[in-house]
Parts: C-alpha cells; structure tokens; sequence
C-alpha cells in the first residue's frame, strides 16, 4: 500500500474515506498476502514489523519462497 499511495497517507484516507479513523492504519510495507490456487480471495495475510519496511517485506517474501520450495519438494512437483 506505500508504494501504491507513493508514501502519502493523505491520499490514502481520502481515497478509502476514512476521515478521522485513518490514524488506526498503516500504509508501510511488511505484509504480504497468501492466495491460493483455486480460492477466491485472501485467505490469509503474513505480516513482519520492525525493520526497515523493505526489509520487513523482504523478509516475508523470502521465507514464504522458502516455504513454497519445501512444499514443492515434499509434493514432487
């Protein structure tokens, strides 16, 4: 969501209409979310905090690749 709003939090709550409940979110990177093949939507969201953002997303996106490999490998595929 920073990268899509350019860092600008203004921008954020007007577009989403949150008026004075904008302060209850974040637009910083460090949550990723998990689709599944087959599945309409989200069905879940892995969140890191407190690094850097980029490290923060970073992180999640390697671990979940990591993850991804393990499953592969079990499955033969």
């Amino acid at each position: 969501m920073h990268v899509k709003m350019m860092g600008n939090e203004g921008h954020f709550r007007d577009k989403y209409a949150l008026g004075d409940r904008a302060g209850e979110y974040a637009i910083y990177g460090g949550g990723v979310p998990v689709k599944v093949k087959g599945v309409e939507g989200v069905v879940a969201v892995v969140v890191v905090s407190g690094l850097a953002q980029e490290e923060d997303h970073k992180a999640v996106v390697e671990q979940m690749s990591r993850l991804i490999q393990e499953m592969k490998s079990d499955t033969g595929r």
